[in-house]
């Protein structure tokens, strides 16, 4: 029988630590074409990772009540984190795409999309940490130069 802490088993817990770190991955996918070709491309990276977590998500409703792998309450989770991906690339998406009517300059605009990466991050981080499973991650941080 696989061990469990904090009410999640061990491929459990690795399971939603590789979701995060895909999060992790696309973000700082999005922080390289932000700085080197700007905000406005970086959508392409936001839809990539809207895509994904929507397969995801498609793929845990598919596999539920057959695999006994993953449990309910952790497909649950990843649910609500697959989701809040999702939500988060539209509301970055959204601000992206309308810099063209932004009173921002283009500098402001990049700025403010990469603090929303790393808050972000920061918020993956913090549910990593309060579901047990920051110990299945290695820290990422994000890197830019201008």
């Amino acid at each position: 029988m696989p061990r469990q802490t904090k009410g999640f088993t061990a491929y459990e817990r690795r399971f939603l630590a590789s979701l995060i770190r895909q999060v992790w991955r696309a973000c700082q996918g999005f922080v390289a074409v932000v700085v080197e070709r700007g905000p406005g491309e970086a959508i392409y990276a936001l839809e990539n990772l809207a895509e994904w977590s929507t397969a995801q998500r498609a793929r845990l409703r598919s596999t539920a009540g057959r695999s006994q792998a993953v449990g309910d309450p952790a497909r649950r989770v990843a649910t609500e984190l697959l989701r809040d991906v999702h939500t988060f690339c539209g509301g970055l998406g959204d601000l992206l795409g309308n810099t063209q009517q932004s009173a921002l300059d283009p500098d402001e605009v990049e700025d403010e999309a990469l603090t929303m990466v790393d808050g972000f991050l920061s918020w993956t981080t913090l549910m990593a940490t309060q579901l047990g499973i920051s110990g299945n991650l290695r820290p990422r941080t994000l890197w830019h130069e201008r």
